[in-house]
């Protein structure tokens, strides 16, 4: 074998694990509720609203998406050395410089389209980078703070954001639909910062599970579910629609998806089974909503190809 033979070789497996690396970042499990929720924003905004206008709501809600993944792992760097040294950017497998450029490329293509199409949503996006920006460099220590903070940057701003593509400001009416997201994405954040209890106490960050321990940080997030389906339950009246079968389906699975994970949750040795049906429950609570904006099958659509996504995705950023 020659020189360039070996070297060409050698860099396959290389290329390889950086496109792992790259794989583990985006979390596709993460990324597989976000099309819903544009799409829900854009839909109740407008029932109206076209593939014109839904599409690029789609593409951007990817793209801030994909830039807050890199860029929280870039910001969280120097925690993860001592908390997370499995993740691609402290175990080498994926630069601080790649993960710089491909968030500034996620976070470019966001703005660039929502210029394009109203600036209004600018402000949303502002709103979602400034919560986590915030996030990762002060209220992850902050306990229950640093938990809203995801939770309505992510999604909150997201479903906002979306409706901007559909009408010039969203309505005050998609307000408790919106929190509710914003409610299940504080959730989210909680049950992950349960199962990081030891590695984020060693490595001085004090979460909500550090500071109060798991058995009041269960209450918590069960207060916080309770306010997520409420709100979810109300959207229906403070958007003036009759509520189908699909929704309340999707509704009630969503709450016993979570019900489930929550119980799950009081076991440390069944987190990452609780975190599993917390997963589906994230894609049945935007199908419920979408459902609600008279599109049946499209929420249906949704959330069977979200479910078969997450069946088909591994979860290395899982691993503990």
């Amino acid at each position: 074998m020659t020189v360039l033979q070996q070297a060409g070789t050698s860099s396959r497996p290389a290329r390889s694990a950086r496109r792992a690396a790259h794989l583990e970042t985006l979390r596709p499990y993460d990324l597989v509720a976000v099309p819903a929720v544009a799409v829900v924003g854009a839909v109740l905004a407008a029932p109206a609203a076209d593939l014109a206008r839904v599409g690029p709501a789609v593409l951007v809600a990817l793209s801030a998406c994909i830039s807050a993944l890199y860029a929280a792992d870039y910001l969280t760097r120097h925690d993860d050395i001592l908390a997370k040294p499995h993740r691609p950017i402290p175990s080498g497998r994926l630069s601080s410089t790649a993960a710089k450029r491909c968030a500034t490329a996620g976070a470019v293509t966001a703005l660039a389209v929502t210029c394009a199409v109203n600036w209004h949503g600018l402000l949303f996006i502002a709103a979602a980078a400034a919560g986590q920006g915030a996030y990762a460099w002060r209220l992850k220590g902050q306990g229950l703070w640093g938990d809203l903070a995801v939770g309505l940057s992510g999604w909150t701003c997201a479903m906002l954001t979306a409706a901007t593509f559909a009408t010039p400001w969203p309505p005050t009416t998609l307000w408790p639909a919106a929190l509710a997201l914003g409610l299940q994405g504080t959730l989210s954040n909680t049950l992950l910062a349960l199962g990081d209890t030891d590695t984020d106490r060693a490595a001085g960050c004090r979460t909500l599970p550090v500071r109060i321990g798991p058995t009041a940080t269960l209450a918590t997030m069960a207060g916080c579910a309770a306010a997520c389906y409420i709100l979810a339950a109300l959207a229906a009246a403070a958007l003036d629609r009759r509520p189908c079968p699909a929704f309340f389906g999707l509704l009630l699975a969503g709450a016993l998806l979570l019900l489930g994970c929550l119980t799950l949750a009081r076991s440390r040795n069944r987190l990452l089974l609780a975190t599993e049906l917390h997963l589906y429950e994230r894609l049945a609570l935007p199908g419920a909503l979408l459902a609600l904006a008279g599109h049946t099958l499209p929420a249906l659509a949704l959330t069977a190809t979200g479910a078969a996504v997450l069946a088909l995705t591994p979860r290395a950023m899982l691993h503990r």
